[in-house]
């Protein structure tokens, strides 16, 4: 009887860390496409917490699954390179935030071309690690539905 106790206490503790309000706190993707080599690989299965953003912003850096909700795909794993009010720009294959090259995190050259732009309050520039073949962009930060673990 006592183990049955136990167990049902644990049970209930596991389900409230991992599913408050009813939704997942945690949740798996399979990395499909090479947007994000070298740091993750096609294939890869990946942990992503989604209530990482619900008392704080994304930073720069960040590694964050995009989309319209977890009911509908495709979902997008980016890195946040651009955080609201800055001005973004890529010219020749580089970078710019608030006017200053910005190289990190990325592999190669970037192919597009951007005129400069300032995001909003609510805007987010995302951008794949595999800078030749990836594309990225702005996001607005209800389409950012979790930070990779």
């Amino acid at each position: 009887m006592l183990r049955l106790l136990i167990l049902l206490i644990s049970t209930v503790i596991v389900s409230v860390y991992f599913f408050p309000d009813g939704e997942a706190r945690y949740r798996r993707i399979l990395v499909d496409g090479k947007s994000m080599n070298p740091t993750f690989v096609n294939g890869q299965t990946l942990w992503i917490h989604t209530l990482e953003y619900e008392n704080e912003p994304p930073v720069r850096g960040d590694i964050v699954v995009l989309g319209e909700n977890w009911e509908s795909k495709p979902f997008y794993l980016k890195r946040i390179i651009g955080l609201p009010g800055e001005r973004i720009s890529i010219r020749r294959g580089e970078m710019a935030i608030n006017g200053d090259v910005y190289d990190q995190f990325g592999v190669g050259r970037i192919r597009a071309r951007l005129v400069p732009l300032k995001l909003e309050e609510d805007e987010y520039f995302v951008l794949g690690d595999n800078r030749p073949i990836s594309s990225g962009g702005v996001v607005e930060v209800d389409k950012i539905l979790g930070k990779i673990l």
